[in-house]
């Protein structure tokens, strides 16, 4: 059971751009669009990082006798591209509250009770929701998506994976 429910708002459930935290603090929320960019940012440095280290892999096989690199290919990449993003994300989330991508954007993740920086269980939470759930075959990248999109329908941006985790994202 979540210590988090969702902030209250004297505007009637309006979207105000603020939201109160459960310890009475006011707010200012990232609006989708920085929220859109910082994850455009995020995902180009995690793919960038994962393109590296798949060379080094693929290198690394060339020279041994094992030259079929079709053999699992594309699904031991969306492995370690997912292990990378795992990393690259909660990591950062659990620390600081902001991925290079929010840092550049001047967003942050809170912990939606205290405002303070999500933590370790929080962070890991909000990853894997859409993390996880982009390994489902078909349509996991859809409904991955979704839980993205989700924020833009919320009165306090918070997407499926934030209120899994009860946090908000906020300008910095």
């Amino acid at each position: 059971m979540s210590d988090f429910s969702e902030p209250p708002m004297s505007d009637g459930g309006q979207r105000t751009g603020w939201a109160e935290l459960g310890s009475g603090e006011t707010v200012e929320l990232a609006r989708p669009g920085a929220r859109f960019g910082g994850r455009i940012l995020d995902i180009i440095i995690a793919s960038i990082i994962n393109f590296v280290i798949v060379l080094v892999i693929v290198a690394g096989s060339v020279d041994s006798d094992d030259t079929d690199l079709s053999t699992g290919g594309f699904f031991g990449t969306m492995l370690i591209f997912l292990a990378i993003w795992l990393v690259y994300e909660v990591v950062q989330v659990a620390i600081w509250g902001q991925t290079l991508g929010k840092r550049m954007t001047g967003i942050k993740v809170i912990h939606a009770t205290h405002g303070g920086v999500p933590g370790w269980g929080k962070a890991l939470g909000r990853w894997a929701i859409p993390g996880l759930v982009f390994l489902i075959p078909f349509i996991g990248g859809l409904v991955s998506m979704l839980c993205y999109l989700s924020l833009t329908w919320d009165r306090v941006y918070q997407g499926w994976h934030d209120k899994s985790a009860g946090t908000l994202v906020v300008r910095t």
